[in-house]
């Protein structure tokens, strides 16, 4: 729910050029804390688990209008600087699938690496607190998602004067349509569109349909991270901490 699924066009210029220029800079840090040997050795673990995301991405929970990303859960085994290669990787084919514009890929690197990068950290954390390893993962994936649609809802609300903008071309049909959000006016008993894009009803849409789907990702990611530690419990390194 946290990936924007907006087409070229619709955002404005300094702000997916900034999610550029934002994601460039922090993969270039993360990048140098990351040891040639690890890289090596974890690379089919990265095209495993940015094949997932890509696949959980692809397809919809229909009623909700949900897909489950599978980014915590990659962050979990990947960690934060791999998890934000995997995220860039996993958004460049998704937007060449038509799923979200190229300009977007910026920025949906940077929300979906919230939910990777604070998956993984709030896993650490609630496991040092609890010892136990399904309450940990649900607790964190939760949270993580929570922090990446915030997000995504903060970069959708950054925008708002151009969708506006938008809105009054071609005199005042509009480029696009936001039949959802826009407000309209009933004046001398005509339904008029007043071309002015009603925030709140966006948000008041999108979080109780990403309540539903932070709680079943939530289960999704727990029942994985259980099977994993049975099968092989060192890709979660929970061992060591333990020690």
């Amino acid at each position: 729910m946290s990936h924007i699924h907006l087409p070229d066009g619709v955002l404005p210029i300094w702000l997916w050029g900034s999610g550029f220029a934002v994601a460039i800079l922090i993969g270039f840090v993360l990048f140098r804390f990351i040891k040639k040997e690890e890289l090596t050795r974890r690379l089919p673990l990265l095209g495993m688990m940015s094949a997932a995301m890509v696949l959980g991405a692809s397809v919809e929970i229909v009623p909700i209008a949900y897909h489950v990303n599978l980014t915590v859960i990659s962050g979990i085994l990947l960690g934060p600087s791999l998890i934000f290669m995997a995220t860039f990787i996993v958004n460049v084919v998704l937007a060449l699938f038509g799923h979200g514009g190229i300009t977007v890929i910026g920025l949906n690197t940077l929300t979906l690496s919230i939910e990777g990068i604070f998956g993984y950290l709030f896993f650490r954390l609630f496991w040092k607190i609890l010892r136990r390893l399904m309450p940990a993962t649900f607790i964190a994936t939760f949270l993580a998602l929570c922090l990446s649609t915030f997000s995504m809802i903060g970069v959708v609300g950054l925008g708002v004067p151009h969708y506006e903008e938008l809105l009054h071309k071609n005199g005042g049909h509009g480029v696009f349509e936001f039949k959802l959000i826009k407000e309209k006016d009933d004046h001398h008993g005509e339904n008029k569109e007043k071309g002015e894009i009603n925030f709140k009803r966006f948000i008041a849409i999108v979080l109780p349909l990403s309540l539903m789907g932070w709680l079943l990702e939530g289960v999704i990611t727990t029942l994985m991270t259980r099977y994993i530690h049975r099968l092989r419990p060192d890709l979660l390194k929970l061992e060591k901490e333990a020690r």
